[in-house]
């Protein structure tokens, strides 16, 4: 659910065509033969360009569908051998907390779908800091079915909401921001399947909007999504996290991670249909549907786009965030749009090739 969505395919073509010039240099040069003159001028040549140290990151990212789309082609493309990393990137379930396995040193860089939920573990002292983020505003709300729609979080009261793990937090807000509480209704613990709601086993189900709506769509439903940021959730989404320490310690490696995952990101968009079955063909177990993986990606651009590229983000949004959740009391200690992100990394790595 990652966006921004650029036209860089543009300078990735004159990075391939100037790869391509320095390659063929030397060997016309040395075809040319010896010089007529009888004493050569030296001319200066240019510096070698450094060399990367190789280095490896392990990565705690969602469910392995085109919400994810950019990091799987930026290794399929060669993006990450180009700037010598390699990447692991740890399974999901529902219960993984990408917070606490970033923070407990099992990934060095993961990926939190609730802003909110992250704003909350930098409160409670838990050391962990945005170098990017994949959607500008967040994708994520409640999908019903037209035939008994929730279209406002006051439509919920009474009714049972499917909820996974990670739902919880941006669904609290949601609901403290309207003057409501969970007990005003029947939580149902859900996993990414919207077949429960199919099922009227609950009544709502927490999606992404370019997600479980389009497959319900694709089956026949007519449905109703209220997006979290209509309901006041104003947050950014699918934030990319490190510790404190990694930020000072790994900052060379992320960078390069952050590069090389905003030209896959590139890569998906310019070619939707390709990279939505190469999705398909990494994760066969998920059983993923190309057609709606490729509606999937497509959709997803939306969300990611930002005039200041891929990833960027700003304390203003960032404070805005901070002040919702200072107002309903849900941070444990004042914290401020400075200390949870760190626009450094992703400044390098705009520099890099």
């Amino acid at each position: 659910m990652m966006d921004p969505r650029f036209t860089r395919r543009d300078l990735l073509r004159f990075g391939a065509t100037a790869a391509g010039a320095a390659a063929i240099a030397p060997l016309l040069e040395a075809c040319a033969g010896p010089s007529a003159q009888a004493t050569p001028i030296p001319t200066p040549t240019a510096s070698a360009k450094p060399t990367l140290a190789p280095a490896s990151l392990t990565v705690q990212v969602g469910v392995q569908n085109v919400e994810f789309a950019g990091i799987l082609a930026a290794e399929d493309q060669g993006y990450l051998k180009s700037l010598a990393l390699t990447e692991s990137l740890l399974p999901f379930g529902p219960n993984v907390q990408p917070v606490t396995v970033v923070a407990g040193g099992s990934a060095q860089v993961g990926v939190i779908g609730g802003a909110d939920t992250f704003l909350k573990a930098r409160a409670s002292g838990i050391p962990v800091v945005a170098i990017g983020t994949m959607y500008q505003k967040a994708p994520s709300g409640l999908v019903s079915l037209a035939k008994n729609p929730i279209r406002t979080p006051k439509d919920a009261v009474g009714k049972k909401i499917g909820l996974q793990s990670g739902a919880r937090g941006p669904w609290a807000t949601i609901l403290s921001l309207s003057g409501l509480k969970e007990s005003d209704m029947t939580i149902v613990p859900v996993q990414f399947d919207p077949t429960p709601l199919v099922q009227g086993q609950v009544d709502g189900f927490w999606a992404f909007a370019f997600n479980q709506p389009l497959v319900l769509q694709a089956q026949g439903l007519d449905t109703v999504f209220m997006t979290a940021f209509d309901a006041g959730y104003k947050f950014y989404g699918d934030v990319i996290i490190t510790t404190d320490q990694g930020a000072r310690d790994n900052a060379d490696a992320l960078s390069r991670w952050l590069r090389a995952t905003s030209k896959g990101w590139d890569y998906a968009f310019g070619y939707p249909d390709a990279v939505a079955k190469l999705v398909a063909d990494k994760g066969p177990a998920l059983n993923l549907d190309v057609k709606q993986q490729t509606a999937q990606l497509k959709a997803e651009r939306d969300f990611m786009s930002s005039s200041k590229g891929i990833y960027s983000m700003d304390q203003a949004t960032w404070q805005a965030g901070i002040d919702i959740l200072k107002s309903l009391n849900q941070l444990d200690k004042a914290i401020t749009a400075a200390e949870v992100m760190n626009a450094s990394i992703l400044e390098m790595a705009a520099k890099l090739p």
